[in-house]
């Protein structure tokens, strides 16, 4: 699978790191068919994931990009249907499994 690599904004505090922190040992990994958000330009971007690479990262496909109603350079640089990797120190909470 061709997945780009690309760098994550650092997530905040609602990061998965952040959140499970005191339940590191309870922390879930997504699974094929997760939603998971992460953020890139400042822009929450969804992601679907389709395989695990490792196991600190996922391949996930771009669902939306959200910049709160202004354009910006997530929008240009991400599209719905674009394949990418996202490490799990990088993404906020697993939703939807």
């Amino acid at each position: 699978m061709d997945a780009r690599k690309i760098e994550w904004d650092i997530p905040f505090k609602d990061s998965v790191t952040g959140y499970n922190e005191p339940r590191r040992m309870s922390r879930k990994q997504p699974k094929t068919g997760c939603i998971i958000t992460a953020r890139y330009h400042g822009a929450n971007v969804r992601l679907r994931v389709l395989d695990r690479d490792g196991d600190k990262n996922s391949i996930a496909e771009v669902i939306g990009v959200d910049a709160d109603g202004a354009e910006n350079d997530a929008q240009l640089l991400l599209h719905k249907g674009d394949t990418v990797v996202v490490p799990d120190s990088k993404r906020a909470v697993v939703r939807y499994c």
